[in-house]
């Protein structure tokens, strides 16, 4: 399976009234669109410079290949996000995480209500594939004593090359090497995680230094309140 997130801002001279259309014709995406799953969105409620987050998944390569020839593709979804649509609302920032996303065999990121958050990474390039292991095996011990922490996923990130603001133009590597994808009962168990004082909230305060032997360079997170458009497929 391929999961994947759309992460954008919005401009703020954009009419509230297609704002509303872009997240609708997201959430309904999965309804339209039979290649994609487990379609939902958010608004942001972290500090990232984004607004909207769409997060959905994908059964195959092929399936995904689909989706982008769809019709509802061009013809709805593209006026309001690409640079030479005159109904375009989205902009450009800073996190370079328009897209993110990884390989999984089955679906363990659902969540059917909650809140939801992704924690991006940006590994050094000379990390080994040891290193980056013991990395994500610590995550995963860490995450499992969380309450409150019903999914954890670290992987890394495999979607951006497929679209070039989120990857470094000089080496074609992702800005965002990996990410850690979390679902939380509820955005009070977030904050009591955010706020606690267990190894991975420590380290997150730390901004990851010295974990995993120094191989995370930087991190950055988006978090926000699921909103689904019916039960996942």
């Amino acid at each position: 399976m391929l999961r994947r997130y759309e992460m954008y801002s919005i401009d703020p001279a954009a009419p509230p009234a297609a704002v509303r259309r872009l997240a609708d014709a997201f959430r309904l995406c999965g309804h339209v669109i039979p290649e994609v799953l487990d379609s939902a969105i958010g608004t942001n409620l972290s500090d990232a410079p984004v607004r909207l987050v769409w997060e959905h998944a994908y059964a195959s390569p092929e399936a995904y290949q689909r989706y982008m020839v769809h019709p509802f593709h061009a013809c709805i979804l593209d006026r309001s996000l690409l640079a030479d649509s005159p109904e375009r609302i989205v902009t450009s920032n800073d996190l370079n995480a328009g897209l993110v996303g990884y390989a999984c065999d089955t679906p363990v990121y659902r969540l059917p209500a909650g809140v939801r958050r992704l924690v991006l990474l940006d590994l050094a390039e000379d990390a080994t594939p040891d290193a980056v292991a013991a990395l994500a095996d610590t995550i995963g011990r860490g995450a499992a004593e969380i309450d409150g922490l019903a999914v954890s996923v670290v992987a890394a990130n495999t979607m951006a090359s497929a679209w070039m603001d989120g990857v470094t133009p000089i080496t074609g590597r992702p800005q965002w090497s990996h990410v850690w994808e979390q679902g939380w009962a509820s955005l009070a168990a977030f904050e009591a995680y955010r706020d606690g004082t267990s190894a991975l909230a420590d380290a997150e305060r730390r901004a990851w230094e010295g974990a995993g032997g120094g191989i995370v360079r930087r991190a950055a997170s988006v978090h926000y309140k699921m909103l689904t458009a019916g039960p996942p497929r």
